[in-house]
């Protein structure tokens, strides 16, 4: 009887992503131009907890999500195949995608690791990881990356194995700046939610000063403020406070409190706006075609590029990608745009046989049809190579025709010429 091979048990989503045997020795920190031991740490910050700035990186994650990934060649892989629409096994494309847009908006760095079949050599997938820190390492004179988890388990991963994507990249070599930039920004926004809140509070309560008639112990005065204070419970629906002679004076204070107007908030949020590159309107939902395409193009488009680049590195050899093999991104921009753009698009491009007749579908949110696969063009338009020999031969047509009629205009001059004649004699 066959025996059944089963299936390694994976005991967590960790030893699914790293079960790859791991080096024994590490050489020592990899030196690059500007720092000895280059690393970043993933940032504690409140950057992801401020609600402003929460909406502004979930908005761009939410368009960065529907991009599609295109893979062109013919090295066709596992790991590409995974990548139309499921990654790993616990992320669809569009949550990956997500995923690793938001990673980047807030530690300015993202992460990501390529999943290997149990043979440990056959790429199936991909990962973006959040370690706690990462520090580059030298291993027999290449780079590793080493990635410090919060469970306290730390890896190493080949640098050329990993897909290390940036923003802000100036001072280190190998990782993004970070975004404490932005913390004055948070600091006030922060204020102001606290100015508010503690106004409320404020707001509801009634304060007294109160001036004894005469000298008390400590022990009367507190029974007076007591007795006084009782009167200013919710149980006083009458709304009534009243005292005897054991006060000369009872004055109420006007709680006020200082929260920024309009103008200085209105400076705070576009800061928050300007540091990612996004505008109110998109993330509102209320973008038109122009706000749109301008977001697309600053914001949605280089986050793209950079993606696919890599990718495509991460997954295929240098041979590979010399013969055409990439990894590339693309949107249906158009979604944004009105019915008469969305008609002059499509026309121009499918009668140009460049856009099928799906592509057209896809523009107006329309099912695919039988056929709508095929590239058609409009007959008028010709060969940019054939333009010269068809030119010539039309040349050749149009002369003969006016050749014929300028012969017969001849014969048909010298007939009427011979007729005059005989009518004369």
């Amino acid at each position: 009887m066959a025996r059944v091979k089963r299936r390694r048990r994976l005991r967590s989503m960790f030893d699914a992503v790293f079960h790859r045997p791991q080096v024994k020795a590490v050489n020592g920190y990899f030196s690059t131009f500007t720092a000895y031991q280059p690393s970043f740490t993933t940032w504690t910050g409140g950057i992801y907890e401020a609600e402003l700035t929460r909406s502004i990186i979930e908005s761009g994650a939410n368009h960065a999500s529907k991009l599609k990934p295109e893979i062109q060649g013919v090295a066709q892989s596992q790991a590409t195949a995974s990548l139309r629409y499921q990654p790993n096994p616990w992320m669809t494309t569009p949550q990956f995608i997500k995923r690793i847009y938001t990673m980047l908006q807030v530690n300015d760095t993202a992460l990501i690791i390529p999943i290997f079949a149990e043979d440990n050599i056959t790429q199936v997938g991909y990962y973006p990881v959040l370690p706690t820190s990462c520090t580059a390492y030298d291993v027999d004179g290449e780079l590793w990356l080493g990635l410090d988890f919060p469970t306290g388990q730390t890896v190493y991963v080949e640098w050329s194995r990993c897909g290390v994507m940036t923003r802000h990249q100036y001072r280190d070599d190998l990782f993004g700046d970070g975004t404490n930039v932005l913390n004055p920004t948070l600091e006030l926004l922060q204020a102001q939610n606290e100015g508010e809140q503690e106004a409320i509070k404020q707001g509801a309560s009634i304060r007294f000063i109160g001036k004894l008639s005469q000298n008390r112990n400590e022990e009367d005065q507190e029974e007076a403020r007591k007795r006084f204070n009782r009167q200013l419970a919710p149980e006083n629906s009458g709304g009534i406070a009243v005292y005897d002679r054991l006060f000369d004076e009872v004055t109420q204070i006007t709680p006020s409190s200082y929260t920024v107007d309009a103008e200085q908030m209105e400076r705070i949020e576009k800061a928050a706006y300007r540091f990612f590159g996004m505008s109110e309107d998109v993330v509102l939902n209320r973008a038109d075609e122009e706000t749109y395409n301008a977001f697309y193009e600053g914001n949605i488009e280089t986050f793209a590029v950079q993606l696919g680049f890599v990718l495509t590195t991460m997954t295929f050899s240098k041979t590979e990608i010399a013969h055409g093999n990439e990894i590339m991104f693309s949107a249906n921009r158009l979604e944004f745009a009105s019915n008469a753009t969305k008609l002059n698009v499509a026309t121009a491009m499918f009668d140009r046989g460049v856009f099928s007749g799906n592509q057209v579908a896809d523009i107006f949110q329309s099912p695919h049809y039988d056929g709508g696969e095929r590239h058609v063009i409009r007959g008028e338009y010709i060969d940019l190579d054939l333009i010269s020999e068809h030119t010539a031969e039309a040349a050749a047509e149009a002369a003969e025709t006016n050749a014929k009629i300028a012969i017969s205009d001849q014969l048909g001059n010298t007939n009427e010429g011979a007729d005059d004649a005989s009518e004369t004699e």
